[in-house]
């Protein structure tokens, strides 16, 4: 990247909360009056918007490093140019102008576009740039993905805009310690909190997102029940209070955001978010739907619900987190032996209990397969291949308020509510599901 390119900074047009993850829109400050006048104009045109092609995005640094970050992947072409349509019958094509670097790669896909507004441009080219790629990959299992989105000025051809998500800026100088206390009942939300952060999908991040959130009231359960065993006093803190100036900022509708409170208003208004992604195919009274994930409309919702969840789940987490230090690690880490170099060959990994229940030991991993045979309206279930006595039925239904008995039965082997529901509606149509993992 040219010096000149550096000193010449980004501004994020939107959102205006700059939480990593969210999809952003970014302009260098030379190109602001360019983009205004565009905006203010609002005169129907072709743009240009290029892709650059990779099997990643950047998940860290400012908008410098993800501009400048190399793509990678192992997608060549024989001719430099390439142009190809993709057809979808009658008169649904569209034309793809294909480009790569010196070694052949392909370093960006370019599409034309016709409408007013540049932002319009970017959200109308990501759905046949997707598709392409979703072509691509159907023969050929290649990781192919979009790292931004660059948008190309009509007086110069040069960048005007790019698209991208927004990465984080924030960085760690780490020591020296002594060490960190690894508190049992945040460990497992604090990995899926980190596997959403480090993710580039906005669908798996919201995913996650939704996983942390369940697993809260169980949290709650075992803080309340240690704080009685001990006679602590201090009470629960309750949901963390949104700020409802900072979803505005980061896109939300005021509308949307109506009566709104506590996080746990936040999670309830996008359950039939999470329910669409969870189960892909939807039934409704209008019929059956699915979310479309190469649509640029739908990446843009997504990616503003699951910034904004993983913000909420995150402080759902960190105030019990901090009622759990201030209250019960005391007690439950008396007897605790501090490593020291002098003795850390006492704390080599090796196959033994780390400390673990019993009930945890036998969650912690999947070792049993179940199959539910459908034979009529009756549901056979095999354990390991051996038949159990629990039969269940087809014609029960599977409901949120009310459970089935074959939902119950699957949360009491570990999976989880969503998954239970997963196989509950698959089994009510009369499909056999085979292959289910628990544990016990």
């Amino acid at each position: 990247m040219r010096d000149a390119e550096k000193l010449d900074q980004f501004v994020v047009l939107e959102p205006r909360e700059l939480v990593p993850g969210a999809l952003a829109v970014l302009v260098r400050e030379s190109r602001l009056p360019e983009i205004h006048e565009f905006q203010t104009e609002q005169k129907e045109r072709v743009w240009r918007v290029r892709a650059v092609i990779s099997d990643g995005i950047p998940l860290t640094g400012d908008g410098n490093d993800a501009v400048a970050r190399q793509y990678h992947h192992n997608f060549f072409l024989n001719e430099n140019p390439i142009s190809i349509y993709l057809h979808a019958g009658g008169r649904n094509a569209v034309y793809y102008d294909l480009a790569a670097d010196v070694n052949g790669h392909l370093e960006s896909i370019e599409v034309q576009v016709k409408c007013a507004l540049p932002d319009n441009a970017l959200l109308l080219a990501r759905k046949p740039i997707n598709e392409l790629l979703d072509a691509f990959v159907r023969s050929t299992p290649l990781p192919l993905l979009v790292q931004r989105l660059e948008l190309l000025s009509p007086n110069d051809s040069s960048v005007l805009a790019y698209e991208l998500v927004l990465p984080c800026r924030s960085a760690v100088r780490f020591g020296p310690m002594g060490g960190i206390l690894q508190r049992a009942p945040f460990a497992p939300y604090d990995a899926l909190y980190r596997e959403a952060i480090t993710s580039g999908s906005p669908y798996y991040r919201l995913l996650c997102a939704w996983k942390v959130y369940e697993g809260i009231g169980r949290i709650r359960k075992f803080l309340r029940e240690k704080a009685e065993q001990f006679g602590v006093q201090e009470r629960l803190p309750p949901d963390p209070a949104v700020d409802r100036e900072e979803l505005l900022r980061l896109g939300f509708r005021p509308e949307f955001l109506e009566g709104m409170r506590t996080a746990n208003d936040l999670f309830g208004r996008l359950t039939e978010m999470r329910d669409s992604i969870a189960h892909f195919l939807i039934d409704s009274d209008a019929g059956e739907s699915q979310v479309y994930l190469a649509d640029g409309t739908q990446l843009r919702i997504y990616s503003t619900a699951a910034a904004a969840l993983l913000l909420y789940a995150h402080r759902m987490i960190e105030v019990l987190r901090q009622y759990y230090a201030r209250n019960l690690e005391q007690h439950l880490m008396r007897g605790m032996l501090l490593p020291m170099p002098a003795n850390r060959e006492m704390f080599i990994v090796q196959a033994k209990d780390y400390g673990l229940d019993e009930g945890a030991k036998a969650r912690s991993v999947f070792k049993v397969r179940y199959d539910f045979v459908v034979t009529g309206n009756q549901v056979r279930v095999t354990r390991n291949g051996e038949p159990i006595d629990s039969t269940f039925s087809t014609r029960e239904q599977d409901t949120a308020d009310r459970p089935s008995a074959l939902h119950k039965f699957l949360v009491t082997i570990g999976r989880s509510r969503v998954d239970a529901h997963m196989v509950c509606a698959e089994i009510e149509k009369g499909n056999s599901v085979n292959g289910v993992i628990g544990n016990e």
